[in-house]
């Protein structure tokens, strides 16, 4: 879940919400800067955390009294609900689930430069295991080869035309989740969007990003089809303060209205 102060207020949307925007996102490329991506790369990209409604329908507080923030997930929570987003994606379409086992997995070791303790050490390398085994187990069902080395789930540039797109849909999914995050995140997360191959086996590309105002970046290059886009994200509003009992906080939450949140994106330059 991620939660945002707004005046008095407290906004939270869903992680599922903001994959779906990120899918939306994606949606939109015009194929100039950035190749269109395939339908089921879109799908991977708005499921990649499908899983998290085991958390957020039933969503719990930090040690301060606050909703849970994605940011401060503890590492047996994340493990489970990155299990649970890579397993119903591949029920959906195997691609999808290739593609949201590979950004779990990338996830997971961004989480092991964080996390010391023995048992968080343990918990991430359980979960990295499990994902290399789904991933063989998808691969081989896609007819991807097995027998030659990855970093992480990915082949190195140039090792085929197949491993070349997976690496491209992977880099979209990890940018539009990003900009996704930056779009409803009070936080200054990325200055910038990097590694997105301009098409499969393409050079890769930077995106500058600059912060408007709430809810509002600017872009530069633009790789969407309209200089403007508005997109209306779903959350909750509730009062700013201290929760003592998670059964307090749910019922708050569950009883605030849901509303729709305006996001925009936009090009610094004008449109040829």
């Amino acid at each position: 879940m991620i939660r945002r102060s707004l005046a008095s207020d407290v906004l939270l949307f869903t992680q599922h919400e903001h994959a779906l925007l990120s899918g939306r996102l994606a949606e939109r490329i015009d194929g100039r800067l950035i190749a269109r991506p395939s339908p089921r790369t879109v799908e991977g990209i708005s499921l990649h955390d499908c899983g998290w409604p085991l958390h957020d329908d039933h969503p719990t507080l930090n040690p301060h009294g606050q909703p849970l923030h994605v940011f401060e997930t503890p590492v047996r929570l994340s493990t489970q609900v990155w299990t649970a987003s890579a397993q119903r994606a591949a029920a959906k379409d195997r691609y999808a689930g290739l593609l949201v086992s590979l950004h779990v997995l990338n996830l997971s070791g961004l989480a092991a430069q964080s996390h010391q303790a023995a048992h968080e050490t343990f918990e991430i390398n359980k979960f990295q295991h499990q994902q290399i085994e789904l991933q063989e187990q998808l691969r081989h069902a896609l007819g991807l080869r097995i027998d030659r080395p990855l970093n992480r789930g990915l082949a190195r540039p140039g090792t085929s035309p197949a491993e070349d797109a997976l690496r491209f849909d992977y880099h979209l999914l990890r940018a539009m989740d990003q900009l996704s995050l930056a779009l409803l995140c009070a936080e200054d997360l990325f200055a910038s969007l990097e590694g997105i191959d301009s098409r499969p086996g393409g050079t890769p590309l930077s995106i500058r990003l600059q912060r408007l105002g709430p809810f509002r970046f600017r872009l530069n290059p633009w790789p969407f089809d309209d200089a403007i886009l508005n997109f209306a994200v779903p959350g909750r509003r509730i009062p700013a303060r201290t929760f003592h009992q998670t059964e307090d906080f749910r019922n708050t939450y569950e009883n605030a209205p849901i509303d729709e949140f305006g996001v925009v994106a936009e090009t610094s330059f004008e449109l040829l």
